[in-house]
C-alpha cells in the first residue's frame, strides 16, 4: 500500500500543492512551522477521516477560504488502485469520495487506506488522561473494524440521551416506574457490550505485539505490560465461545464464497464495505483458529454447574446489566452515567511499575513507539499488506539506538513519510535511496536525483513534474531556493543538484 500522488487545495498553509512520492522513504525537512506536518496530516486524514491536531475540522481550511480538499491516488496490492478525496467545509462539515463517487457517510472511507502516525503528540497515550487513551483506541480499531465505528456512534448518541434524562431525574425526582430509563439502559447495554468486547479483543492482540517490540527496543532489559481497564468487571472470555466479531463469521464467509462461485467478485460489482468486513471476518477467523490450537477439550457441564450465556457477548451484556443496576441510585443522584466504555482506560507497566506515574520520558516515549509499531503490525496482519508509516519529527526525540532500530524497521518494509529539521540523523546510504523534499514557508521543493515511479496519470503531466512537486498554473515559484541549491547540498553532504520550481503559498497556518 502506498500513496502515489497527493493533491492539496486550500488545506492548512497550502493553496495548491501536488506531489508524487517514492515507494520507500520520503523525507520532508526544513525549519519548524513551515508546513511539514501538514502534509502528514493530510495523508492521515485520508486514513482516519480525522485531523491529528485540530479541535475543529474547519481549522484545516486555508484562511479566508470556504473549503479544503485532500486527494490522493493510492496503490493497493489487495484491492487495486483507488482515488480518495476528503473535502472539509466551514461549519465542520466533511464529505468523502472514492474514485470520484461521493459516499453517503464519511465513515465509508475507513478501511480504504491505512496509515500509522507517530509523533511527539502520541506521548499523551502514555502520559495523558484516560480520554486520550480511549481516543487512541477508537482511532486504532476503526481502521480495521468498520463495525466498531457504527457501534461507537450509536453508543455515543444513546449515552447523550441517557445522561440528559439522568440530569432531569436529578433535578426533578420521579418514582422508578416513571423514570423511563429502561429503554435507554437496554440500548446502552447493547452497544456498550460490543465496544467492551471489541476493545478487549484488539487490545489482547495489540498488547502481545507491543510487548514483543518493546523488548526489542530495550534489548530485553525492560518488560512492558499493557492492561485493559474496563469500567465494569468483564466475565472471563472462554476460548471456545464466539465473540461479537465472530458471531457473523459463518454467514459472511458464506456470502463471499457465493459471490465467488457466481463470478460476482469484480471490483465494479462488489460493495467495498462488504469486502472490508469480509476481510475483517477472515482475520478474526484466523485468530480464532490460532487461539484454538493446542486447546484441550472443555470439561462437560454438570447438572450443578451454573448456566453460561450462549456466547461472550451475551455474558458481557449480562454483567453490564447487573452492574448498571447496582449504581442506578447513585447515577440518579449525580445525573450522569457512571459505567460504560466512556470510562475505560489502559495502563502501561514497565517491569511492574506504572509507566505513566513513574516512567522517565525516554521510557514513556519508548512505550508509545512500541504501541505504534504494534499497531502497524496489527493492521498489516488484518489487511494483508503493510500500511503507510508517518513519522513526525521523531528523529530528534529518539536516542541513537532507537532511531537506528526505527529506521531499520521501516526501511524497505513500507512506504514511509518522515519530517525533520535537518538530514544529519540519517545514514548516507538511506539518503541515497530516499525521496527528499525541502519545505520552506509553505512551499515544497524536491531533490530531483531520485524520482518515484510515475502514477497512473503521470503521462499527462509535464515531464519535469514526475517525482517532484507540480507547479499549479498561476502560482509563482520561489526562484531564490534554486539558487541556494549548492549551499543546501554542501550543508547536508549531498551532491549538487538543481532544485525545481515549488508549489503552494505560505499563509498564517503553519504546521
Amino acid at each position: 500500500m502506498r500513496v502515489c500522488e497527493l493533491k492539496l487545495s486550500h488545506f492548512r498553509n497550502y493553496r495548491e500543492l501536488r506531489l508524487q512520492f517514492g515507494e520507500g522513504i520520503n523525507i520532508f525537512y526544513g525549519r519548524n512551522a513551515q508546513g511539514k506536518t501538514n502534509i502528514l496530516e493530510a495523508i492521515s486524514l485520508l486514513a482516519t477521516t480525522r485531523s491529528l491536531r485540530a479541535s475543529r475540522e474547519s481549522e484545516l481550511i486555508l484562511q479566508d477560504e470556504e473549503m479544503a480538499h485532500v486527494t490522493a491516488e493510492i496503490d493497493r496490492e489487495r484491492e487495486g488502485d483507488a482515488e480518495l478525496t476528503v473535502s472539509v467545509f466551514q461549519g465542520d462539515k466533511k464529505t468523502v469520495r472514492v474514485n470520484g463517487m461521493k459516499r453517503e457517510r464519511v465513515v465509508d472511507l475507513l478501511g480504504q487506506f491505512n496509515a500509522v502516525f507517530f509523533g511527539s503528540i502520541d506521548l499523551v497515550i502514555v502520559t495523558g488522561e484516560p480520554a486520550d487513551r480511549r481516543h487512541y483506541l477508537n482511532i486504532e480499531i476503526s481502521q480495521i473494524s468498520p463495525r466498531y465505528v457504527y457501534d461507537l456512534g450509536h453508543y455515543k448518541r444513546v449515552l447523550a440521551q441517557r445522561n440528559r434524562l439522568l440530569r432531569e431525574l436529578r433535578d426533578r425526582p420521579r418514582p422508578p416506574q416513571e423514570m423511563g430509563l429502561d429503554v435507554w439502559n437496554e440500548q446502552l447495554i447493547k452497544y456498550g457490550s460490543t465496544l467492551f468486547d471489541k476493545r478487549r479483543f484488539y487490545l489482547d492482540r495489540l498488547s502481545l505485539l507491543a510487548e514483543e517490540i518493546h523488548a526489542e527496543l530495550t534489548d530485553g532489559r525492560e518488560r512492558l505490560e499493557v492492561k485493559y481497564l474496563p469500567s465494569i468487571t468483564l466475565p472471563v472470555k472462554p476460548t471456545e465461545t464466539k465473540t461479537a466479531e465472530t458471531v457473523e463469521l459463518s454467514t459472511n464467509l458464506s456470502t463471499v464464497s457465493t459471490m465467488a462461485n457466481n463470478n460476482t467478485s469484480s471490483v465494479a460489482e462488489v460493495n467495498p464495505n462488504t469486502v472490508r468486513e469480509s476481510r475483517e471476518d477472515a482475520y478474526l477467523h484466523s485468530v480464532a483458529q490460532e487461539a484454538s490450537q493446542g486447546e484441550k477439550e472443555p470439561a462437560p457441564q454438570t447438572q450443578n454447574s451454573p448456566a453460561m450465556p450462549v456466547n461472550t457477548l451475551e455474558s458481557i451484556e449480562s454483567a453490564f446489566r447487573r452492574q448498571l443496576h447496582g449504581v442506578g441510585t447513585e447515577e440518579a443522584r449525580r445525573g450522569t452515567t457512571l459505567l460504560g466504555p466512556q470510562r475505560d482506560d489502559i495502563a502501561f507497566f514497565i517491569n511492574g511499575t506504572d509507566a505513566r506515574l513513574y516512567g522517565s520520558q525516554g521510557q514513556q516515549r519508548t512505550v508509545a513507539l512500541a504501541l505504534k509499531l504494534a499497531e502497524f503490525r496489527l493492521i498489516e496482519e488484518h489487511v494483508g499488506e503493510p500500511p503507510v508509516m508517518l513519522l513526525d519529527d521523531v528523529m530528534s526525540d529518539l536516542d541513537d539506538h532507537r532511531r537506528k532500530h526505527l529506521l531499520s524497521w521501516v526501511r524497505r518494509r513500507c512506504q514511509t513519510f518522515i519530517t525533520c529539521t535537518n538530514l544529519r540523523s540519517f545514514p548516507k546510504d538511506l539518503l541515497a535511496e530516499a525521496s527528499i523534499f525541502q519545505v520552506t514557508a509553505g512551499t515544497v521543493t524536491s531533490d530531483v536525483r531520485k524520482r518515484p515511479l510515475p502514477t497512473r496519470n503521470s503521462e499527462s503531466l509535464p515531464e519535469q513534474s514526475v517525482g517532484q512537486p507540480v507547479e499549479p498554473s498561476g502560482e509563482s515559484s520561489v526562484g531564490e531556493l534554486a539558487g541556494e541549491a549548492p549551499a543546501i547540498a554542501e550543508r547536508h553532504d549531498l551532491a549538487p543538484v538543481s532544485l525545481p520550481a515549488v508549489s503552494g503559498k505560505a499563509t498564517d497556518k503553519p504546521g
